[in-house]
C-alpha cells in the first residue's frame, strides 16, 4: 500500500498491536490516547473511534460470558449425521463453523469449518459421516474468563471458536472471535449473516411475541412497560421469556398461563425443557383495573 494512503491516525497503529500487550498496558495505551486527543491534543478522534475506545475501557473485568452464545441459542451437529445434512445447515443457518457433538450437546467432539466440508463435497463424500472428517481441537474455556485475556488468547494460537462450560464439565455456551470483537467495534454483519428478528405482533385482545425480545422493545411496541411498578427496580433479565421464567421460577408448560403483579397475563404459546420460544400477551380490561383500584 503506496505510503500516501495508509493510515496515519494513532489510533489504528495503537489497536493494530494493542492485544499483544498487557491488560494493564492496554488500558494505560487506550487512556494515554483519549488525553492526547483532548481539547488540547494534537490530534481529533472521531465519534466512533472515541465509541471503539471507550468499549474497550468498558471491557475491564469484563467476563466473556456476557460476550457469549447462550447454550440454548446453540446451533450444533450430531457427529453420526452426513457431510449433506451439516451442508444444508450451515447454509440455512448461515454460519462458517459448526460444533459437532456425540452423546448431547455436553459431549462436545469436535468443530467442523465450511472448508471442511467444501473438501469433501468436491469429493462427493455426501453421505459420509461427519465423525470422519472431524480434525479441529475444541477450546474449552471458563465463564469466568475476561473478555480481553480470551481475546488474546485466541488471536495468538489462532482459534476462531471456542466452548463455555460450567464447573461441572456442562456447556453453558459458546464465543467467537466475532463475538469479542463486536464489544469493541459493535455488531459486524456480512452478506451471509441472517438479520435476528424478535417479532411482537397484535393479535386479538393481546401481542404474540417471541420470548427473546427484549423489555425495551416489549414497551416500544406495545406500551407495556414491564420493569416500572416492581418491587425489585433493578431488574436482572432483559428479555420477554427472562421475564416470564422469573415470574415462574421454572420454564411453565405450554398453554399454561402466568399473571404479573400489573394483572398482565403471559400465555405460553411454545416452549421445550430448556426455554420459553413464544409468549401471547394479554393485557388485563380497563374494567378489572377499575375494580381492582377500588
Amino acid at each position: 500500500m503506496p505510503d500516501d494512503i495508509r493510515p496515519q491516525n494513532k489510533l489504528f497503529c495503537h489497536l493494530k498491536h494493542i492485544f499483544r500487550k498487557d491488560k494493564e498496558d492496554v488500558r494505560e495505551t487506550i487512556e494515554d490516547l483519549i488525553e492526547e486527543a483532548g481539547p488540547e491534543g494534537d490530534e481529533a478522534i472521531s465519534e466512533h473511534e472515541q465509541l471503539i475506545l471507550n468499549n474497550v475501557l468498558d471491557l475491564k473485568d469484563k467476563k466473556c460470558c456476557f460476550a457469549m452464545v447462550p447454550r440454548a441459542d446453540i446451533i450444533a451437529f450430531h457427529k453420526d449425521g452426513t457431510i449433506g445434512d451439516l451442508a444444508n445447515l450451515m447454509l440455512s443457518k448461515g454460519h462458517s463453523r459448526i460444533p459437532i457433538y456425540g452423546d448431547s450437546l455436553d459431549d462436545i467432539v469436535g468443530i467442523v469449518h465450511i472448508i471442511d466440508l467444501a473438501k469433501n463435497l468436491l469429493k462427493g463424500n455426501i453421505q459420509t459421516p461427519v465423525k470422519d472428517i472431524l480434525c479441529r481441537d475444541v477450546h474449552f474455556i471458563s465463564p469466568d474468563i475476561e473478555i480481553l485475556d480470551l481475546l488474546k488468547d485466541m488471536q495468538s494460537n489462532k482459534i476462531h471458536m471456542s466452548i463455555v462450560i460450567d464447573e461441572y464439565g456442562g456447556v453453558d455456551g459458546l464465543v467467537t472471535i466475532e463475538d469479542l470483537l463486536e464489544e469493541i467495534v459493535g455488531n459486524i454483519e456480512d452478506e451471509y449473516d441472517y438479520e435476528e428478528k424478535h417479532t411482537i405482533k397484535a393479535q386479538g385482545n393481546g401481542f404474540l411475541a417471541d420470548a427473546r425480545a427484549e423489555l425495551d422493545e416489549v414497551k416500544e411496541i406495545t406500551g407495556i412497560d414491564l420493569k416500572s411498578g416492581n418491587d425489585d427496580e433493578d431488574i436482572p433479565v432483559d428479555t420477554l421469556g427472562g421475564y416470564v421464567f422469573q415470574l415462574a421460577q421454572r420454564i411453565p408448560a405450554k398453554n399454561e398461563i402466568i399473571t404479573d403483579a400489573h394483572g398482565i397475563n403471559f400465555q405460553i404459546i411454545e416452549a421445550d425443557p430448556r426455554r420459553i420460544k413464544k409468549i401471547f400477551m394479554i393485557k388485563p380490561t380497563e374494567e378489572k383495573n377499575e375494580n381492582s383500584a377500588n
